[in-house]
């Protein structure tokens, strides 16, 4: 009789000692950022939802020298390249706001410029948080860019003869998103 009331508690407690030893102990599938990169590792984030095998994401498993890195310098080669194109994407927008003789076009030109000025601040916050090994702060930051740059998304999809403008702008959109889910592998 003892021994089924002992069977009975240590049963009915069992699924919590679980979960707080799930909670305590690491997962043995979690990364730090020192972990090499590998072939199969970016096929395996590339192949996240949100990302869904994109061109950049697909380019970065086709690049040699990926593979060389550990998994903070990819998030940090990720954040510098996506720097770099929203860089060249506000060049653009401000030259299409400059040159544009239609009020509506110089006005949503000018919005997006001012979009990407915020969204490429927020990258390079992502980038220094990165450096600076706080991990935690790094999605924060390359979320934020990608909130800010979906609303010039929004805006370019509504206008007629800027295709080419809406595909940059849906690039760099891509790869704040790609920032955004290979530095949260840096924090799980």
């Amino acid at each position: 009789m003892a021994f089924s009331c002992v069977t009975r508690n240590v049963f009915s407690i069992l699924p919590l000692l679980v979960i707080i030893l799930t909670i305590i102990t690491p997962l043995s599938s979690s990364l730090s950022p020192s972990d090499k990169v590998t072939t199969e590792l970016l096929n395996q984030l590339c192949a996240k939802p949100p990302i869904d095998n994109n061109n950049f994401c697909l380019w970065l498993t086709s690049y040699a020298a990926t593979v060389a890195l550990d998994l903070s310098a990819l998030v940090d080669m990720v954040l510098q390249k996506t720097q770099v194109f929203g860089n060249m994407n506000l060049s653009a927008m401000k030259d299409l706001a400059a040159t544009t003789t239609d009020p509506y076009l110089k006005d949503t030109y000018e919005i997006c410029a001012i979009d990407y000025e915020l969204a490429v601040t927020a990258i390079e916050g992502a980038q220094a948080f990165a450096r600076s090994k706080s991990y935690e702060l790094v999605p924060q930051a390359a979320s934020k860019a990608l909130d800010i740059i979906s609303s010039c998304e929004a805006d370019l999809k509504d206008l007629k003869n800027v295709s080419a403008y809406s595909i940059r702008n849906s690039l760099f959109e891509r790869m704040c998103n790609i920032g955004n889910v290979f530095s949260s592998v840096l924090t799980s």
